[in-house]
């Protein structure tokens, strides 16, 4: 093994980015994330240097591992990824652990999730503190360093909302999600920059995560930033031939100062790597039509249903979307999912059960989604009464338990119930939401085991990966929306399996409120921050004038309008539908946020998507209904000031006639609006 030191492991680190910085492109990060993964899973990387640690026997990794097994595989997936295999194996006591990354090939990033294994004849002593990341990144101690971080989902105004920290020498940074769920008040994606260069990390575990980020004191010349994550709560000894899992990694080290061109690398591995697919087409959000929610709810009955989807024919509508109040008892007390089929639904409001709409819906020329919320079970419902070995009940308030995916004959249950359900109801989209405070039952399962700390929580989490992994195995046309009290459960892993068209809880109040230019804004500044890691999610919006409809696009929308009054602008909706279908393309561009992100009312919120494969992309702008300005100035991204652009403006959902204009002009943008509230597209395209 070559042996160097820290020092001179820093200043090659360094000199690389500075080599490569001066004129970035892509190929440059796909080369270093490449060479950096090679470097770190192999089987001469100083112990200091590999991107994971853990306790065990009460030493950290970095006093042991050195002296252990070390075996490394690499296989190649395709032509664009590679998988490595790092393996450290404790002859003394029998623990493995395997470090399995997937280095991507045609995108920037590194992939790993950490698997540990108990290969001796008796109790492995304690684990610990196991991070699944733990890395340092190189900076002089004269640089700037900000942790770029978005709000969590917490039915608020600030939900997704971007903000920095700046990071002096010697700050500490942790943050963690609350009740097990991954998404909830804190977001596991984040971005450090380190004032020309830097790493975006995403953490995929669907429960109780925990991450920091620590700037040392050390001199000019060696100082680091270190990011750690890893489970919160874990402690525990592993019995003879168990494994356990660690949260999974995804890494993209970039260089430059602009931290939007890092996002959009991002986004390209999210796109080519991660998301989930059908037939091999990355699965775009619906344009989707609510019925009972916000108006019947508990009250709605079949023929309620149907009057939805009667005024939504002829619109353009996708998808039919049937949420929850169909159930056997009120919606706020889920849990009758028990088979025989169609015991979960009131027999008196839908007498055939759920079976008649989705016939319809395939009559109508759409698509079905239909909400469950499977995990969730309250007292003295059908689940809680019949499958009672299977639940786990709370000690305290709120009164309703989990279905514990953690047991495998519970899990084939479920699986069972929902593949029945997809197939009897023509089922396309699988709507799962969730309202589990996971921590309290999973801290009560492992009450007087202290060596046990966690094992029900990894399993629980390995279980709905598998249950969902299995659902969609079985439906090869279905698509799962993850929701979860409104994108309360946004991580790596979720992301890879489904979308979000519920990103947030807090447009319901606004909407049930008529409150629609709130609503707006709300999700105007989702779409500018949650953007930046996922390009596809959307949640609840009203209105069908181009200012509310457009607030509410991404790709897709979830439309909860009722359009059954006879008076409604069906007209309009259906040029804003058809407006929709004509720009979702630009939503897999690359992403530019051209004015601050901010919840004020007071405001402008200016969006640029850029195609350059296709040398082409909108700019979608939005002026607020309390703003005094109606002049916006911006700087375009990607465009070539020498070249001739051919564009159209869209204030209604007619398009101007095309103008010609020259690159150096398109590039710095005079938005003029005279609306209040107004909008405009502006769609460009090189000739």
């Amino acid at each position: 093994m070559m042996k160097c030191s820290h020092h001179i492991r820093q200043l090659c680190i360094v000199s690389f980015f500075v080599c490569i910085a001066v004129n970035a492109t892509a190929s440059d990060e796909v080369a270093y994330n490449r060479t950096w993964a090679q470097r770190v899973f192999s089987d001469n990387c100083p112990v200091g240097d590999l991107p994971f640690s853990f306790v065990y026997c009460g030493r950290s990794s970095r006093e042991l591992v050195g002296g252990w097994k070390r075996v490394v595989e690499e296989q190649k997936i395709d032509d664009t990824a590679v998988r490595r295999i790092l393996t450290l194996s404790d002859a003394k006591t029998g623990l493995e652990v395997r470090a399995i990354a997937t280095i991507y090939t045609d995108t920037a990033g590194v992939d790993w999730t950490l698997h540990l294994t108990n290969r001796g004849n008796s109790n492995s002593p304690i684990i610990e503190k196991v991070l699944a990341v733990d890395t340092a990144l190189p900076v002089a101690g004269d640089k700037q360093v900000v942790l770029r971080r978005l709000h969590g989902s917490s039915a608020g105004a600030q939900d997704w909302l971007p903000y920095d920290d700046v990071l002096q020498p010697g700050k500490r940074i942790e943050f963690a999600p609350v009740q097990g769920r991954s998404s909830k008040g804190a977001c596991p994606f984040f971005n450090l920059d380190c004032d020309g260069s830097g790493v975006i990390t995403a953490i995929g575990w669907t429960g109780q995560w925990q991450a920091s980020v620590t700037r040392d004191t050390a001199d000019v010349q060696s100082a680091s930033v270190r990011v750690q994550a890893g489970m919160q709560n874990l402690r525990l000894a592993l019995r003879p031939g168990e494994s356990i899992r660690s949260p999974r990694i995804l890494q993209l080290y970039w260089q430059g100062n602009d931290q939007y061109r890092a996002y959009n690398l991002f986004r390209r591995t999210m796109f080519a790597h991660i998301m989930p697919r059908i037939d091999g087409h990355t699965v775009v959000p619906p344009i989707a039509k609510l019925s009972t929610a916000f108006y019947e709810t508990d009250r709605g009955t079949l023929a309620d249903v149907l009057a939805h989807l009667d005024s939504a024919k002829g619109l353009g509508f996708e998808f039919f979307w049937f949420d929850a109040f169909c159930e056997r008892y009120i919606f706020s007390k889920v849990g009758s999912y028990v088979r025989p089929l169609g015991r979960a639904y009131d027999p008196k409001r839908f007498p055939g059960g759920l079976k008649p709409i989705g016939e319809a819906v395939d009559r109508a020329g759409m698509k079905f989604l239909k909400w469950f919320e499977p995990e969730r079970v309250n007292p003295d419902t059908l689940m809680a009464n019949e499958l009672s070995q299977w639940i786990v009940m709370p000690d305290e308030p709120p009164p309703w338990g989990m279905f514990n995916l953690a047991i495998p004959e519970a899990r084939k249950y479920l699986t069972d119930y929902l593949n029945d359900s997809i197939k009897e109801y023509g089922i396309e989209c699988l709507r799962i939401d969730n309202a589990v405070f996971y921590n309290r039952l999973w801290r009560k399962l492992e009450r007087g085991t202290p060596d046990r700390v966690g094992i029900h929580e990894i399993r629980y989490v390995e279980g709905l990966y598998r249950l969902w992994d299995d659902i969609l195995a079985a439906n090869p046309g279905l698509f799962i929306d993850n929701c979860a009290s409104g994108g309360q459960r946004i991580d790596l892993e979720t992301c890879s399996r489904s979308i979000p068209l519920w990103r947030t809880d807090a447009t319901i109040h606004p909407l049930l409120n008529k409150d629609f230019q709130q609503a707006a804004i709300n999700n105007q500044v989702i779409t500018a921050g949650l953007s930046r890691y996922l390009p596809y999610h959307t949640s609840g919006q009203m209105g069908s004038t181009p200012y509310l409809f457009r607030s509410g696009f991404n790709a897709g929308i979830s439309f909860c309008e009722d359009i059954r009054p006879a008076d409604y602008p069906r007209a309009q909706l259906k040029k804003a539908i058809a407006e929709g279908k004509r720009i979702r393309k630009y939503y897999a561009g690359n992403f530019y946020p051209l004015s601050d992100v901010t919840t004020n009312s007071r405001d402008w919120c200016v969006l640029q998507y850029h195609r350059p494969k296709h040398n082409d992309g909108m700019v979608i702008a939005f002026r607020r209904h309390d703003s005094p300005y109606s002049r916006f100035s911006c700087a375009l991204r990607e465009i070539n000031p020498k070249g001739r652009y051919e564009i159209t403006r869209a204030y209604s959902y007619d398009r101007s006639a095309p103008q010609s204009l020259a690159g150096s002009e398109l590039s710095k943008l005079d938005i003029k609006i005279s609306e209040l509230p107004g909008s405009v597209v502006i769609e460009y395209r090189k000739y």
